[in-house]
């Protein structure tokens, strides 16, 4: 079989048995036509059953000396990874040509965050905007109150709906990664601002012309690129970081839900993270808050203040 149309079956696979979003399953293919390009430029190969992990290392390496972030190339790895998995069970494949291939390790980072007096100017901004009682600033408040004040990744941003909203018991149902459901509670400032935008949206536009709740002016949903750009203007009327991003904000919520003492399961659960694991490292973030709970804590640390 043709690699094109072997990608086509792996495509449906995706889109239809797996059901991965419009972002993971471009993702996947594009990081399987670069090897299939990559077997074929370099070996000759134009059938991906001839492959051996000879080969994956090959591109590895090559993909390292273009100066390819580990992360992104543990990524396009695990895009491939899923291909093979696909291709023996379908009959394609008797081998797995990634098995024994390693992947580089990833330099521990630790997640970003902004301080809370960034955040507090940034809101203070986006309430003056609000007096305009326009839908966009309306729009931005309740962007940013997901982001931050629910600790939501911006697909799941883009993709919540007023279906997904409990206004009576104040949750939010939110399909995460891994395909899983989770419920995050509705401050209530948060339930006003959701209220007054669904009366925008509707006086604006009479019927509301999509379900999902971050609309663009038009009308239209947002995709990914639209809420990164107007995180990052937002973000930049307030501070000078570097870092500014949708993720920025998400992190900022866990690191200061930390530094007010909050139980780790409990910022794991909002977050929707599967082990507490990815949850720890905000732990370090919030040393100077262990540094205080020891100081006033512990016999010694009294003894000696």
């Amino acid at each position: 079989m043709k690699q094109e149309e072997l990608l086509v079956q792996f495509e449906d696979y995706l889109r239809y048995e797996r059901r991965y979003s419009v972002h993971t399953l471009e993702c996947y293919l594009s990081d399987s036509r670069q090897l299939c390009h990559y077997l074929a430029t370099s070996y000759a190969i134009h059938n991906l059953d001839e492959a051996t992990h000879h080969h994956i290392r090959s591109w590895i390496v090559s993909l390292l000396k273009e100066k390819k972030q580990s992360a992104s190339v543990r990524r396009k790895m695990s895009s491939v990874a899923h291909l093979f998995k696909w291709m023996r069970r379908a009959g394609f494949l008797t081998h797995n040509p990634v098995i024994k291939v390693q992947l580089p390790k990833i330099p521990e980072r630790l997640p970003k965050s902004l301080p809370q007096s960034v955040l507090q100017a940034l809101w203070k901004s986006l309430s003056i905007r609000d007096e305009e009682k326009a839908y966009g600033s309306m729009r931005d408040q309740v962007l940013v109150s997901l982001l931050y004040g629910c600790g939501m990744r911006r697909s799941e941003v883009i993709n919540i709906t007023w279906q997904d909203y409990d206004e009576s018991r104040q949750l939010l149902k939110v399909f995460g990664k891994g395909r899983k459901y989770r419920q995050i509670p509705v401050s209530p400032e948060l339930k006003i601002l959701l209220k007054n935008l669904k009366e925008s949206a509707l006086l604006k536009w009479v019927n509301l012309p999509h379900i999902a709740i971050i609309l663009m002016d038009n009308g239209k949903p947002c995709y990914p690129k639209f809420v990164h750009n107007k995180v990052v203007g937002l973000l930049g009327t307030v501070t000078t970081a570097e870092k500014k991003s949708p993720h920025t904000l998400r992190h900022s919520m866990a690191t200061h839900m930390m530094d007010q003492g909050a139980e780790l399961n409990a910022v794991k659960a909002i977050l929707g993270h599967s082990s507490l694991a990815a949850t720890q490292v905000y732990t370090h973030n919030s040393i100077s808050r262990l540094k205080e709970v020891y100081r006033q804590s512990h016999p010694n640390a009294k003894n000696n203040a």
